[in-house]
């Protein structure tokens, strides 16, 4: 393929984050039109062209590529269901962040670096959720489930951390972008379900759980463009 398919491919994803961020924009605004289902959609989207190019372009690890939209597509069910059924919003969460996980170690095998940096971000989320003011669970048996929650999003983000650290690619920064928000989104949603972040954490909990969202999926095209110009194919 030529870098015509490349420039036209890219020129497709920020038409996307562009609309996503409308989209956004209009969903948090009192009497906006969009949904929720509608405002996710956008980042899955972008994931599914990004996906169609890696195949165009014939890339090695497009596995990878293929976890990673897997991931997104959870997302997108969890943020849909997460209002009818919070547990299974919840667990659908869990393993859209378990395939990202996955997709993580696809990249760069599972080293004794990843533990280094997973192990301080799982404690900052165990004592979010357990021993701060912000959030207050009664359930002992939902704080069970969110505490392993808390430990699966640490390992993606800890991960995401590892590989840049080890190849500090325009993807692999991307994806820690995105991991990093995605992590934070949590916690402020968190805060305003179980505690007294009120409308602020909700903000918060948007403005950084969609745009990372999206960022992940369009670290794929950084992705498959770093893989062709290393003419890395199968």
């Amino acid at each position: 393929m030529n870098n015509k398919l490349g420039r036209f491919v890219h020129v497709i994803n920020l038409f996307l984050l562009a609309g996503s961020m409308i989209c956004l924009i209009d969903y948090v605004m009192p009497g906006g039109w969009a949904t929720k289902g509608m405002t996710s959609s956008w980042f899955v989207i972008i994931g599914l062209v990004n996906l169609s190019y890696a195949f165009l372009e014939r890339i090695s690890k497009i596995s990878f590529v293929l976890v990673i939209v897997m991931g997104l597509v959870l997302g997108m069910l969890a943020d849909i269901m997460l209002g009818k059924n919070f547990i299974l919003g919840i667990v659908l969460f869990a393993l859209g962040h378990i395939a990202y996980l996955i997709g993580f170690f696809l990249l760069i095998k599972p080293n004794r670096r990843d533990m280094i940096f997973t192990v301080p971000v799982a404690v900052v989320s165990v004592i979010a959720v357990i021993g701060t003011p912000f959030i207050q669970i009664e359930d002992p048996i939902l704080e069970k489930m969110l505490i392993g929650y808390a430990i699966i999003i640490a390992a993606m983000l800890g991960k995401a951390i590892s590989n840049y650290c080890a190849d500090k690619v325009i993807s692999n920064k991307l994806i820690l972008i995105g991991s990093a928000m995605f992590w934070f989104s949590d916690l402020m949603l968190a805060a305003n379900m179980f505690g007294n972040g009120g409308h602020t954490a909700s903000l918060l909990c948007c403005f950084t759980y969609w745009p990372g969202q999206c960022i992940l999926a369009y670290a794929l095209y950084h992705f498959v463009r770093e893989r062709r110009e290393e003419g890395i194919y199968e």
